[in-house]
């Protein structure tokens, strides 16, 4: 069974217009098939095409719960129709949909069974690749972390059914784990492995370590290129170190010389390996709504402005006995950030801390690096980033105890006592003056959305659990209940529970439960959200992995410091499917400068909140580390006293964060990256238009063969586009309703491509008996006939069906590409091409004769051979693509070795040129002698490097002339015919 099903519509495309591929022809009256045509669709749905072609993906496309835009399938295909490259780079523009691109890949050799995938992304990240992976692509995935890792591995290591998705961190702890023969590795938010160049950069080695043994790298980014062009000979060197032959090399061409040898062929060459989309190019099929900011200001209550200074006071401390060292930089940032929350947030958090800190006096003993204490004090209470989690894990070792005095004893408890003070103080403040303007935030932000026809829904973001709980019982307070829902890592309170649980009946028997009951209980809540729902207050786990593109305002009632994390954020609804301008309401703490300033960086540096995307490209990519520079931010809270010096230090992260490159390289990367294709607009015009058509065509092909195939068990509604399986024609397949991806149903599963219903179907009827018979068919009772067709009314004849296969290889990988060879004649001698053919059984066929009949094929061959010759030149034109890239390849690898070559001797030349001048110039006979002696040793190294290079060139060229060879002989390739049925034909009025 193939699993690339592509359609060649530009050669095939049956004569007599464009409504051989609209869908309504079918919705009004379904014709039933013979066995002869629904074999014929099948194997139209089977065959393997081109793949530069959109229908190479179309039952992808059909299965997956997401319609890509033209650019998406562009960089999809370049991934898949480059195989002779061990890895390439998707890099659009920020928003553009890359993970979309990435899934289409992975789908791909997930439907080839090549299922040893492998992700790596910035932790954050790792549960929205799984949910987008379930929701879009449905197929499985697991996080790998340290408690996973055996088990996943394992599994891993004889067959997978499952992608694993790690974090960078993970990688560089657990590389010798993850040294695998993969399939495929994705590696997103790539701009991280950038200053792999320098041979500093640890995880980026650990990385290109794994990818070695990937037959296939993807590394996405938006920014390939930051300061240097080094870092693109970094990126490309993670997946394929002799690319660029050696870093020297690279500098040679492409750096030293540059003047010389200009861009153009770097450009070539980087074009080759990397694609990249910009958002003029896209803006013709994406509608890029804007985001709309608003600020509310406030000013905090005397009380909360003391409890902020003490607690700040005692965080700028040089000694604290409540964290241990290793511990307490991640301690101060966690607490700031629960105080600019809520002191419901700040109150529970000292309260556990103190707890905490008297248990270690009442022992009479400290622990030091406990960092599982650590975690346990704050993630009982609320959430934290995963980055703080495995950072505190990191540093966690075995705890070494140290026994007290009794002056430290006595500063541990009044700081214990101060501790609770802190705590008793945030509990007596009931009101914070930031949730009393919350209700005047929501007023004009509904006002706005009411302005642009909008749905009045908005997200409320916070850090904390605590802090969430408040908001919701002041908004109920102030009558604003009614349709209020919270979203958090647990979704276990009784109304989340309730709402979970109508929603299990509302889709019971579904495929919208998948049985994992965190994904689930999310489904829920997004689900009640969207069609009941007027508020959401969630914590951070919505920031990640669910699609809220029917919202549009978001409130951050916590600003992170992370502009990542403040992106990831309104990512979840200004998104593609926005209809709306999204408005995003910020709030200004007038009584505290830091926060002033952070929201100003935020805003004005990293243009988070205006403009179509946000944050730009350079900016973002600048940013590689969020939880460094959120540790940025925390040491300046530490350790400025004055608003003067908190000024200064922020002006001085400003700087090291503006995102400004050079223009120099601003020219580079415009020459390098964004003008890789002359032509894209016309290519992205195109697969906008074959998009449409092959899916049309694939779901009306799919629809009959399974009407004809599931007659006798399955019930078909109106179109046919819903039906009732009554009995299971195979194992994995559910009785029960069905709908087909054009019309979702509730509480019924949706008919894939890939299902084992879907393959049993077109297995079937791929596989029926076909002797050759007299078909007659019936232009009147047809609802597609083309006017070509009609032209044959009242005749008869003969038409034969074949499938060929042509099939290379390049690499290690088999590509094919598979036809109909079809052809007919009428009895008055009028042959008919493979469109004909294709007419004439898209046509109603009431009668199927029972006698036999002799065909003669023999007349055909011909036309049909001359057909077959047209075909092939077409394929080895094609695939004389790989063999001109792999030449290419080699070319560009000794010219890369010449240029090292020649800057190795220019060096060693010129310090031979140095010695003999200073050697002239020297009075000292023993230096002249000395001198001399060294320009002779230089001499000889250039006349050794000269003879090296020539014996490396030889065996270069030895290698060049056998690779062409090898690739040569694969791209002859192999043809395969196999004959599928002939028949005598009537076409009746």
């Amino acid at each position: 069974m193939h699993y690339e099903i592509t359609h060649a519509l530009s050669k095939e495309a049956p004569s007599g217009g464009g409504d051989q591929y609209e869908l309504h022809d079918d919705v009004q009256t379904y014709s039933p098939l013979t066995d002869y045509q629904s074999k014929y669709f099948a194997h139209e749905l089977q065959r393997s095409y081109t793949n530069d072609h959109v229908g190479k993906l179309a039952g992808l496309l059909f299965d997956a719960q997401v319609e890509p835009k033209p650019h998406q399938i562009d960089a999809a295909l370049f991934a898949l129709q480059t195989p002779f490259l061990p890895g390439v780079i998707l890099a659009d523009e920020v928003g553009l949909g890359k993970t979309i691109e990435a899934g289409i890949v992975i789908s791909q050799y997930w439907a080839e069974r090549k299922r040893r995938v492998l992700i790596v992304a910035p932790s954050s990240l790792r549960q929205q690749w799984q949910q987008e992976l379930h929701e879009k692509f449905l197929i499985p995935s697991s996080i790998l972390d340290a408690k996973s890792k055996d088990t996943l591995l394992a599994k891993a290591d004889t067959r997978s059914h499952e992608v694993l998705i790690c974090s960078y961190e993970f990688v560089f702890r657990h590389e010798t784990s993850l040294l695998k023969a993969w399939d495929l590795i994705v590696a997103d938010e790539a701009h991280r492995l950038r200053s792999f160049w320098n041979g500093k950069a640890k995880m980026a080695e650990a990385v290109s370590h794994v990818a070695h043994g990937a037959h296939k790298t993807i590394l996405l980014t938006a920014t390939p290129l930051q300061n240097k062009l080094e870092e693109l000979y970094g990126l490309v060197s993670i997946f394929d170190p002799e690319y660029f032959y050696s870093l020297d090399a690279f500098r040679e061409r492409y750096i030293k010389n540059r003047d010389l040898t200009g861009d153009d062929d770097l450009v070539e060459r980087v074009a080759s390996i990397s694609k990249r989309t910009l958002r003029k190019d896209a803006s013709k099929y994406i509608r890029f709504t804007q985001r709309m900011p608003l600020t509310m200001e406030f000013t905090p209550s005397p009380d909360e402005v003391r409890l902020y200074n003490l607690v700040n006071d005692y965080l700028q401390r040089d000694e604290l006995f409540a964290f241990a060292g290793s511990q307490r930089h991640l301690s101060a940032l966690i607490i700031r950030k629960r105080l600019g929350s809520s002191t419901y947030a700040v109150a529970s958090t000292l309260e556990n801390i103190a707890t905490r800190l008297a248990d270690e006096v009442a022992a009479g003993k400290r622990r030091d690096n406990r960092g599982g204490l650590f975690i346990a004090d704050f993630e009982a209470v609320d959430e934290l980033e995963e980055e703080i989690v495995e950072d505190a894990e990191e540093t966690t070792t075995q705890p070494k105890t140290a026994h007290l005095d009794d002056d430290t004893l006595k500063r541990m408890r009044a700081e214990v006592d101060e501790l609770r003070e802190y705590a008793e103080l945030a509990r007596s403040i009931t009101v914070n003056q930031k949730a009393v303007r919350l209700g005047e935030a929501l007023d004009r932000g509904f006002e706005r959305l009411r302005e642009l026809g909008a749905a009045e829904k908005a997200i409320i973001f916070t850090d904390s659990t605590k802090t969430q709980e408040y908001i919701a019982r002041t908004l109920t307070e102030a009558g604003r209940g009614e349709g209020l829902v919270l979203f958090n890592g647990s979704n276990d309170s009784p109304q989340q529970s309730a709402i979970y649980k109508e929603w299990l009946q509302a889709n019971q028997d579904g495929d919208l439960i998948t049985g994992i009951h965190a994904i689930d209980r999310r489904k829920a809540l997004v689900d009640y959200f969207r069609d009941h729902g007027k508020i959401m207050i969630a914590t951070e786990a919505a920031a990640e992995g669910i699609n809220l593109q029917f919202c549009s305002m978001l409130v951050n009632y916590d600003l992170p410091w992370n502009p990542q994390r403040v992106e990831q954020r309104i990512g979840r609804v200004h998104r593609f499917g926005q209809k709306h301008n999204v408005v995003v309401v910020n709030f200004s703490n007038k009584g505290n400068v830091a926060e002033q300033r952070i929201l100003e960086l935020l805003t004005n540096k990293f243009q988070l909140f205006s403009s179509v995307f946000g944050a730009s490209d350079e900016v973002l990519g600048a940013v590689e580390d969020g939880l460094d520079f959120e540790k940025r931010i925390s040491d300046i809270l530490t350790r400025c006293k004055t608003a003067g010096e908190i000024d200064v230090a922020f002006k001085d992260l400003e700087e090291r964060y503006a995102g400004e490159i050079s223009k120099e390289m601003s020219s580079a990367k415009a020459k390098v990256f964004d003008n890789l294709d002359p032509h894209v607009q016309d290519r992205l015009k195109a697969y906008d238009q074959q998009s449409g058509e092959v899916l049309n065509k694939f779901e009306r092909l799919l629809l009959a063969v399974t009407r004809h195939e599931l007659r006798n068990v399955a019930t078909f509604e109106e179109d046919g586009r819903t039906f009732v399986l009554h009995e299971a024609p195979t194992t994995g397949a559910p009785t029960g309703r069905y709908f087909f991806k054009s019309k979702p149903l509730p509480s019924a599963h949706q008919y894939r491509y890939a299902s084992s219903l879907a393959q049993h179907v077109t297995t079937t009827a791929g596989n029926h008996d076909t002797p050759q018979r007299e078909l007659t068919f019936c232009l009147s009772q047809s609802k597609r006939a083309s006017n070509a067709v009609k032209a044959l009314a009242g005749q008869s004849g003969e038409l034969t069906v074949n499938l060929v296969t042509f099939t290379m290889q390049a690499r290690d990988e088999d590509i094919s590409e598979s036809y109909m060879l079809a052809g007919g004649m009428t009895d008055c001698g009028q042959y008919l091409d493979e469109e004909y053919v294709a007419d004439v059984l898209a046509l109603t066929c009431p009668e199927v004769g029972t006698q036999p009949v002799a065909v003669d094929v023999t007349k055909l061959e011909p036309q049909l051979n001359s057909r077959l010759t047209e075909l092939e030149k077409e394929v080895q034109g094609r695939n004389s693509r790989y063999y001109d890239e792999q030449e290419e390849l080699l070319y560009r690898n000794q010219q890369d070795r010449k240029a090292e070559h020649e800057g190795k001797i220019r060096e060693y030349r010129t310090k031979e040129k140095e010695a003999r001048k200073s050697a002239r110039q020297a009075d000292d006979p023993m230096e002249q002698l000395r001198l001399k002696r060294e320009a002779r040793k230089w001499e000889r190294r250039a006349d050794q490097a000269d003879d090296d290079f020539r014996d490396a060139r030889r065996k270069l060229q030895d290698e060049i002339d056998e690779k062409l060879d090898m690739i040569e002989q694969s791209l002859q390739g192999t043809q395969c015919r196999e004959h599928l049925f002939a028949i005598r034909w009537r076409i009746v009025p």
